[in-house]
């Protein structure tokens, strides 16, 4: 859903950096195609999944699932998120949420993750690109220190948009030691598929620069 009103962005300097480290995350150089207000109708009580035509959807919060980085909230993610456009984006944002930080989530969280929520762990070798701890934030914070990323001043922007596919960049700030650091924003892109339990993650490339994805992507409604 687009926002017509959008709160002012921050004025000070931030480093940009597209997530290139992370060759298994999406690329796109579809322009952004984010749904039309009078598309989708907002309400707190969703109607069952994978429901096709006029359903009842719900603007992206960036906090589907909850705000534990663990595998139930990837899967509660999933379970919830529906066979829309937001839905899309709301599955999307949650298993970047999860993804990027340090310590790297542990092998054994990324086999389930694979094993549920992966389209095909061959092409998308999740558990060995982790295996030796890469720098998920492309060295912006130092190696072996703490973080997360946060999407309480995230834009999300939807690249492209089927039934089946959906093509989503998500940008997100940085908390290091548990202190958002106003200066570090990363960019990433997913390519999701449509499956019989719902979105999954098919691929990866470079993402969008994220200074410009900052400019044209759209705040979540809420945060985490």
């Amino acid at each position: 859903m687009r926002a017509d009103a959008r709160s002012p962005r921050p004025k000070w300097p931030w480093i940009a950096i597209g997530s290139a480290v992370l060759v298994i995350m999406a690329v796109s150089v579809w322009s952004g195609l984010r749904p039309a207000s009078d598309e989708l109708k907002v309400s707190t009580s969703p109607p069952p999944r994978g429901v096709i035509g006029e359903v009842i959807d719900w603007e992206p919060t960036g906090c589907l699932g909850g705000d534990k980085l663990d595998v139930a909230m990837v899967l509660d993610a999933q379970s919830e998120a529906l066979r829309t456009r937001n839905g899309a984006v709301e599955f999307a944002t949650s298993y970047v949420r999860w993804l990027t930080r340090y310590p790297v989530p542990l092998q054994e969280e990324v086999a389930a993750i694979e094993a549920a929520a992966v389209v095909n762990r061959t092409t998308y070798n999740l558990e060995g690109f982790l295996a030796d701890e890469p720098n998920l934030s492309s060295s912006l914070v130092p190696n072996g220190e703490e973080f997360h990323i946060s999407t309480a001043a995230g834009v999300w922007n939807l690249e492209s948009y089927s039934a089946d596919t959906a093509e989503i960049s998500v940008g997100v700030g940085v908390v290091v030691n548990g202190e958002p650091n106003p200066q570090l924003r990363i960019s990433t892109m997913l390519t999701l598929n449509w499956g019989s339990d719902g979105w999954r993650i098919a691929q990866g490339n470079q993402p969008r620069p994220t200074e410009e994805l900052f400019l044209i992507g759209t705040q979540y409604s809420g945060g985490c």
